[in-house]
C-alpha cells in the first residue's frame, strides 16, 4: 500500500477537498492516509472524526509585512525540516498531498530532499505566496481555476475538488419545482455577520420567499432573531452528506466567496448572489467572485453601500427564478483526473 500524507487545512474550504481525497481513495484499499496538520486547528477534529492518524506540524509563517520575526523564525524552519525528514521516513511516508499554507513549507521541503512525490491543490483563483513556492518542489500542482501556468504536463486544471459525501444519499436528480423561491444563505462562520444582519432587516418585506439560514459556529446567536419569522428555517450546523437535501431544493443563494462553497453551488445549478468578504487574503473571495460573475452569470455585491437594499431588489427582481435540473455530470472529474495522475 502506497501512504499519502495530507498536509494543512485549518479553514472548512481547505478541509474539505483533503477530506474529498481521502473519502475517493480510502474504498480502493490502495492507499493508507496520515494527516500533518496543526493540532488546534479543525483539521485535527476532522481527522479524529474519520480515524486518520494525526500528527502536529511545526511551522513558522510567511509574513509578507515587515515583523521582527522574519528574523529568527526562518532558521526554526530550518531544523523542522530535519525534524520532518526523520518522520516521514518514520511512518513510511510515499506521497505528500499539500492543500495550502504555510505550516505545509517544511512538509514538502524535506519531501523534496528525500525525492517523495509530492502534488498540491490551488482551490483560489489566486495563488498563495506558500503554493508559489512549494510548487516548484511539486511532482505535479492542480489548480480550479484557469490560470496562465496551467500546461497539462505539471500544472493541471482540474477544478475544484468536492466531497464525494455530498451526494452519498442523493436518492434520484429529479427536481420539483418549488411553490415559492427557495433562498439558502450559506455564509460559513468566517466574517459572515455582516450578512446575517442585513438580511435580517429585510425578511419582513419579503414573506411571501422561504429562507433556509446555516448559522454555523459563531452565529448562532442569531437565532432567536431568525426564529421569528414564519418562512426561515434555521440550521445550527449542516453535515456534507445532508447539505445535498438544502442544495436540492435551492434557486437562489447568497454566499462569500469561498471555492468549495461556489463549485457547489454551481454543480447543483444554484444561481448564487456572491459577496466576497473584503479581507480576505490576497482578496483571493472577490477573484473567485468574478470568475463566477464571468463564467456562470453570478451576481457579485460588495458589502459596502446599501448591502440589505441591494439583496432586497435583488430577491424581488428574480421572485420568479425556479430551479430546473442539477449539474453533477461532472462533480466527480476533478478527483478522477487527480487520481489519474497519482496512480
Amino acid at each position: 500500500m502506497k501512504k499519502i500524507a495530507l498536509t494543512w487545512g485549518w479553514t472548512w474550504g481547505h478541509i474539505f477537498p483533503l477530506l474529498s481525497i481521502y473519502n475517493y481513495f480510502k474504498d480502493e484499499k490502495k492507499y493508507e492516509f496520515i494527516w500533518f496538520g496543526d493540532e488546534e486547528q479543525l483539521e485535527a477534529e476532522i481527522a479524529f472524526e474519520n480515524n486518520i492518524k494525526f500528527i502536529d506540524i511545526p511551522s513558522w509563517k510567511v509574513r509578507r509585512y515587515f515583523d521582527i520575526r522574519n528574523f529568527f523564525e526562518p532558521l526554526k524552519n530550518i531544523s523542522w525540516i530535519f525534524w520532518w525528514i526523520y518522520y516521514i521516513l518514520k511512518n513510511d511516508v510515499d506521497i505528500i498531498f499539500s492543500k495550502w499554507g504555510y505550516v505545509s513549507l517544511p512538509v514538502c521541503i524535506a519531501s523534496f530532499l528525500l525525492r517523495k512525490k509530492i502534488y498540491i491543490h490551488e482551490s483560489d483563483a489566486v495563488s498563495w505566496i506558500t503554493n508559489n513556492l512549494i510548487s516548484k518542489l511539486a511532482t505535479k500542482v492542480f489548480y480550479t481555476f484557469p490560470n496562465e501556468k496551467i500546461d497539462s504536463k505539471k500544472h493541471i486544471l482540474v477544478w475544484q475538488i468536492l466531497n464525494p459525501d455530498l451526494l452519498e444519499n442523493i436518492e434520484n436528480n429529479e427536481i420539483e419545482e418549488n411553490e415559492k423561491l427557495e433562498i439558502l444563505v450559506i455564509a460559513w462562520s468566517q466574517g459572515s455577520t455582516i450578512i446575517f444582519e442585513n438580511i435580517k432587516t429585510i425578511l419582513n418585506n419579503l414573506i411571501d420567499i422561504n429562507f433556509t439560514i446555516i448559522l454555523w459556529d459563531k452565529n448562532l446567536h442569531f437565532r432567536s432573531e431568525f426564529e421569528k419569522f414564519n418562512n426561515v428555517k434555521i440550521y445550527d450546523f449542516v453535515s456534507q452528506k445532508e447539505l445535498w437535501e438544502i442544495y436540492k431544493k435551492t434557486d437562489i443563494a447568497i454566499s462569500r466567496g469561498w471555492a468549495t462553497t461556489l463549485w457547489e453551488l454551481y454543480y447543483f445549478w444554484i444561481h448564487s448572489i456572491i459577496i466576497p468578504l473584503k479581507w480576505s487574503a490576497q482578496d483571493h473571495q472577490m477573484e473567485n467572485a468574478k470568475y463566477f460573475n464571468n463564467e456562470f452569470w453570478s451576481i457579485l455585491l460588495e458589502e459596502s453601500g446599501e448591502l440589505n437594499l441591494n439583496i432586497f431588489r435583488l430577491l424581488t427582481k428574480y421572485k420568479d427564478l425556479r430551479k430546473s435540473w442539477l449539474n453533477l455530470k461532472w462533480f466527480y472529474d476533478s478527483l478522477k483526473k487527480i487520481k489519474t495522475e497519482i496512480n
